[in-house]
C-alpha cells in the first residue's frame, strides 16, 4: 500500500472509530441516570412523606391490692414513650407496632413508678426496699376512672415531611382500630381523621436472605444528642436470616440494620421504597445489631380483618413517577408529574426540592420520532453511517490524488483507443536497377522533430512520456 493510501485509510478509520464513539457516548447517557442520589437517599425520597413520629401518651391509677389504697395520693401516674408508623391508606390509616399500644407492655412501666414514688415518700415501713422487691410483691394493678386493669391512652401523630392538608410538624390525634401483641403478629393499625395520605406499599413477594434493605424510624436516642425534629433516620442493611417465633407459628425476618429504641413500628423496607415488614424487637444486652422485623403478609393480614385496603393516591403515585423520571433523566416527565404534586401538597418540601432539580435537567434533544433512549441511539448510528460514506468519499478523494491527471494540451489529441496502436509502414521506394543512368534513390525521410506543440501520451494512463520512450515511467505500460 502506497503511503497516500495508507494516509486514505488511518483517516477513515478515524473517523469511524468517532463515529463509534458517538454511539457509545449516545447509549451510555440514555442509561445513565440524571440523579448521583445514592440507593439510601432515593429510598428516603421515596419513604419519608409517609412515616410519622409516634408518641403514646399513657394515664392510670395504681392501685395497692395489699392495702386497699390508691397511690401517688389518689392521682394518676403519666407515662409517654414514642414509636414510628407509616402510611398505609390515604384515608387516614397508620401502620405501627402492636407493642406500642399494648398496656401490657407498658404496665411494668407503671408498677415501677408506682414503687419508685413509695420508696421515696416512705409509703413502707421498711426502707431498704428497692424497686425491684416492690414491684415483685405483685400487689398493684392499674386502672382508669370507670375499668379496672386499663390505662387511657392519647396517641399523637406527627409529620416530618408535608402530607395532603397536613403541614410539617403538625400532630394530630390518632386511635386505635385494631392491634396484635407481641406474640401474635406485633403489629397494630391506628386511624387519623385525614385523607389524602402518601401511603407505602406492602410487597407480596418472598424476602430471601441477603436482601438489601433499609430500617427507618425515629431513635429516641438520636433526641438525646441533638435537638428533636421530625427528622426519620435510615438505617441500611440486609435480610440476615428467615426465623420463626411462637413454636412456629410466626415468621420473622433477623436483619443487620441498627434499628433502636423509638423504631419500633417504623417500617423496613427494599430498595423500591416498599414494605417488606414492621420494625419489632432487638436482644436485650445485645452490643450487636440483631433485630428482627415482622414480614409485612402479618401487617396485611391485619388489614384484611379491619376492612382496610393497602393503596397508594394519585398524588403519591404521581411523586413516584415523579422521581423515577428524574432519576432516569426524563425531563419532561418529571417535571409533569412533581409539578402536580406540589400542587395539591404545596409544603410537600421533598417534592419541591425534586421539582427544582428536575427543573435543571438538560433539555433532549431535539427528535422527529422514537421512544425515549431509542433517538439517542439512532442518532448515534446516523452518525456512523454518515461518518462512514463521509471516510469513503475521502478516501477515494486521497487515493485518486495519488495518480497525477494529464495536464491539459493546448490542443485536443489524438483519441487513443485501448491496447496498442499499430503503426503503418513507411511507403517502399521504387527499385532502380543498378548501374543504370537514372537518379540515385532518395534517403527515408526521417520523422519530424516534435515541435513546441507537439506532446506524446501514454494511451493506457495519458501520463506524458518522452517521444523516443519505449514504456511509459507513471505505469509502466510498453509503449509501441
Amino acid at each position: 500500500m502506497s503511503h497516500r493510501r495508507r494516509s486514505a485509510a488511518a483517516c477513515v478509520a478515524a473517523l469511524a472509530l468517532t463515529g463509534l464513539s458517538v454511539l457509545g457516548a449516545g447509549a451510555v447517557r440514555a442509561d445513565d441516570p440524571a440523579g448521583a442520589e445514592t440507593p439510601l437517599e432515593r429510598v428516603n425520597a421515596l419513604v419519608q412523606p409517609s412515616i410519622v413520629y409516634l408518641e403514646q401518651d399513657w394515664a392510670a391509677y395504681v392501685y395497692d391490692k395489699a392495702n386497699k389504697q390508691y397511690l401517688n395520693g389518689g392521682q394518676q401516674f403519666q407515662l409517654s414513650f414514642q414509636c414510628t408508623g407509616f402510611v398505609v391508606n390515604p384515608d387516614g390509616y397508620i401502620a405501627t407496632a402492636g407493642h406500642c399500644v399494648d398496656l401490657d407492655e407498658v404496665k411494668p412501666a407503671f408498677f415501677q413508678a408506682a414503687a419508685q414514688w413509695a420508696i421515696d415518700t416512705g409509703y413502707y415501713v421498711e426502707p431498704s426496699l428497692t424497686v425491684d422487691q416492690v414491684v415483685g410483691f405483685q400487689d398493684y394493678r392499674v386502672e382508669t376512672y370507670d375499668k379496672v386493669n386499663r390505662a387511657d391512652l392519647v396517641i399523637q401523630v406527627g409529620w416530618g415531611a408535608a402530607a395532603s392538608g397536613i403541614r410539617t410538624a403538625e400532630v394530630r390525634r390518632a386511635r386505635v382500630v385494631d392491634k396484635l401483641g407481641p406474640d401474635a403478629g406485633d403489629v397494630a393499625l391506628l386511624k387519623v381523621e385525614a385523607t389524602g395520605l402518601n401511603a407505602l406499599p406492602l410487597s407480596d413477594q418472598e424476602v430471601d436472605v441477603g436482601t438489601d434493605i433499609v430500617s427507618v424510624g425515629y431513635p429516641a436516642s438520636v433526641d438525646t444528642v441533638t435537638d428533636p425534629d421530625l427528622t426519620p433516620s435510615f438505617k441500611d442493611g440486609a435480610i440476615s436470616s428467615v426465623k420463626t417465633v411462637q413454636g412456629g407459628l410466626l415468621t420473622v425476618y433477623e436483619i443487620s440494620a441498627a434499628v433502636s429504641a423509638g423504631m419500633s413500628g417504623g417500617p423496613t423496607v427494599d430498595l423500591d421504597g416498599q414494605v417488606v415488614g414492621v420494625n419489632s424487637f432487638g436482644i436485650a444486652g445485645e452490643t450487636q445489631p440483631f433485630n428482627f422485623v415482622r414480614p409485612a403478609s402479618q401487617l396485611a393480614e391485619l388489614l384484611a380483618g379491619a376492612g382496610v385496603d393497602n393503596v397508594v393516591s394519585e398524588t403519591t403515585t404521581a411523586y413516584r413517577d415523579g422521581l423515577q423520571a428524574y432519576w432516569d433523566g426524563d425531563k419532561a416527565v418529571a417535571v409533569e408529574k412533581l409539578s402536580a404534586v406540589v400542587d395539591e401538597q404545596p409544603s410537600n418540601a421533598l417534592a419541591a426540592e425534586y421539582l427544582d432539580k428536575a427543573e435543571g435537567l438538560p433539555e433532549p434533544p431535539a427528535e422527529e420520532s422514537g421512544s425515549n433512549g431509542a433517538p439517542v441511539l439512532l442518532i448515534g448510528l446516523g452518525a456512523v453511517a454518515l461518518v462512514v460514506v463521509a471516510g469513503g468519499v475521502l478516501a477515494l478523494v486521497l487515493v485518486r490524488r495519488g495518480r497525477k491527471a494529464p495536464p491539459a494540451p493546448p490542443y485536443p489529441p489524438t483519441v487513443q483507443q485501448p491496447g496498442p496502436v499499430p503503426v503503418a509502414p513507411p511507403p517502399t521506394p521504387a527499385p532502380v536497377p543498378v548501374g543504370s543512368a537514372g537518379p540515385a534513390p532518395a534517403p527515408p525521410v526521417p520523422p519530424p522533430a516534435a515541435g513546441p506543440h507537439e506532446h506524446h501520451f501514454c494511451g493506457h494512463c495519458g501520463e506524458p512520456i518522452e517521444h523516443d520512450a519505449q514504456f511509459c515511467t507513471n505505469c509502466g505500460y510498453h509503449v509501441d
